[in-house]
């Protein structure tokens, strides 16, 4: 890895954990995923400083060629992600059904008492 590689790569990644810290201090990014946008920049950085850590890491797995360990990594973190989302987003989901049979629920006692003050209004009228 080049000189200018390394530097651009070891920017790249302070820049990305500035970037998270400036998104959970205007409230645009929860507190859970800050934290996986950390790790993913604090691997970025120990990989952009330490030119040999995949190499060893690498052989430590048992993989011949280090750059496909960052592919493997790169899908089975990708995965993880997209299950975590689709967790989430079928609570949310649920929340959703949930809320709206409510508010349903609640116009139509809203309705139904209405219309009994009508009938009660217009009774008493006609009595009196």
């Amino acid at each position: 890895m080049t000189t200018v590689l390394q530097g651009t790569a070891i920017v790249a990644s302070v820049l990305i954990t500035l970037l998270v810290i400036q998104l959970i201090r205007k409230r645009r990014l929860r507190e859970e995923y800050s934290i996986l946008w950390f790790v993913t920049s604090l691997l970025l950085l120990l990989l952009a400083v330490d030119r040999h850590s995949i190499d060893r890491l690498a052989t430590l797995v048992g993989i011949a060629y280090p750059p496909s360990l960052l592919l493997l990594g790169s899908i089975f973190a990708g995965f993880v992600l997209s299950m975590h989302f689709s967790i989430a987003l079928s609570k949310l989901s649920e929340q959703n059904k949930r809320l709206a049979q409510e508010v349903g629920l609640l116009r139509l006692e809203l309705e139904h008492g209405s219309l009994r003050k009508r009938e009660n209004e217009s009774g008493e009228a006609i009595a009196t």
